[in-house]
């Protein structure tokens, strides 16, 4: 396919189709000398596309395509990186508020650096509104997407607001197995990228979009456990990254529950369950301790990060088992892409470490 110079594609996989969100985003200021092709890829075959979008892309100003069954997110975005031929290929979510330069500010990079491979853009998200948001960023679960602005380089980004190289990407292509799932597919994408050419993608903190919190801010774990169900699918692709851990809760209470027998014969079933009960318990009281430590002092806080960090681990789990890779049970994957220690540990996890043998030598003894 001949590639077009000084051209980007905006692909743009969307489910909801609101033209709320895309038509601002389709009607982005743009710099001169540069041509923008826009690829709206609609992964829901039930959905009616509004009066505006059918205008648009009967006029040309849009590609507009409807999947005829659900793809998943990976493989509705490979569908519009096929059906253009741009220069440089801009991911924007479909429910994400950019800022007015957003274009000009990457056209700036490329004109830098025009060699790079790819950048990766700021998605900041709004102040915490809610005792789950802020678990949400207590937890850490919102730093991958403010990364350009920790990072001047990294392996990878969100791919509510990344940019690759059409030449840098090549044949390479969201997992169908990731996309299935619903996550872990812009890690694999962006390492593999990062790992061909032996170098990483560039952070571009002035290109600067808004992410509204996830279901309204609402309580929600179902997207967490996709993303733990995905990070188990990382872990065999990229072995040389992988290390060992302490058990996480899940891990954790799996081992109680296989330790029941020895407990039923030399102790009491009573114990058993204060063991299998205190490993979440002390999870949520670390987790309300870091909290705390960060301003949020709200019990409901720690108690949603447990339940957070539960829904990952679970995902994991759950996909290990049925995948049949129980051999990377409580194994764990850098993604920065750094090569690990065989196992690693710090002072919270020392801490839930010294309070299990505490505990466990009050119920032996």
């Amino acid at each position: 396919m001949l590639t077009i110079s000084n051209s980007i594609d905006i692909i743009i996989p969307t489910f909801r189709l609101d033209e709320q969100f895309l038509l601002p985003l389709i009607r982005l200021p743009k710099p001169g000398g540069w041509q923008f092709n826009y690829y709206i890829v609609v992964d829901n075959p039930k959905v009616k596309p509004g009066a505006e979008l059918l205008r648009m892309a009967q006029d040309g100003v849009i590609h507009l395509f409807i999947n005829e069954e659900n793809r998943g997110p990976g493989e509705t975005r490979n569908r519009g990186i096929n059906a253009g031929n741009g220069s440089w290929i801009l991911f924007l979510d479909d429910d994400i508020v950019a800022d007015e330069d957003l274009l000009f500010q990457y056209v700036k990079a490329i004109g830098e650096k025009e060699e790079a491979i790819g950048f990766i853009g700021l998605t900041d998200f709004p102040p915490p509104e809610n005792a789950f948001t802020r678990a949400l960023s207590a937890a850490g679960l919102t730093s991958i997407f403010t990364i350009a602005n920790k990072k001047d380089q990294f392996m990878w980004g969100v791919t509510a607001n990344i940019m690759f190289n059409r030449s840098a990407l090549g044949d390479l292509r969201f997992s169908p197995e990731l996309s299935a799932i619903g996550g872990g597919e812009d890690i694999d994408l962006g390492a593999r990228v990062s790992m061909q050419h032996h170098t990483q993608l560039t952070c571009v903190k002035e290109a600067r979009v808004t992410h509204p919190w996830w279901n309204n801010g609402k309580p929600h774990f179902d997207r967490f456990t996709r993303y733990g169900a995905g990070m188990a699918l990382l872990l065999p692709r990229f072995k040389q990254f992988n290390w060992y851990a302490f058990p996480n809760p899940v891990e954790g209470m799996l081992l109680v529950l296989l330790s029941a027998p020895l407990f039923f014969i030399y102790l009491s079933w009573q114990k058993w369950l204060i063991l299998l009960l205190a490993v979440p318990l002390i999870d949520m009281v670390i987790n309300y301790i870091r909290a705390s430590g960060m301003g949020y002092k709200e019990v409901k806080v720690g108690y949603y990060m447990t339940l957070l960090r539960c829904s990952n681990e679970w995902g994991q789990f759950k996909t290990l088992l049925t995948h049949g890779k129980l051999s990377y049970f409580m194994k764990r994957i850098n993604v920065d892409f750094t090569r690990p220690r065989h196992f690693r540990t710090n002072r919270w996890r020392i801490i839930k470490l010294v309070i299990y043998l505490v505990l466990l030598a009050v119920l032996i003894f």
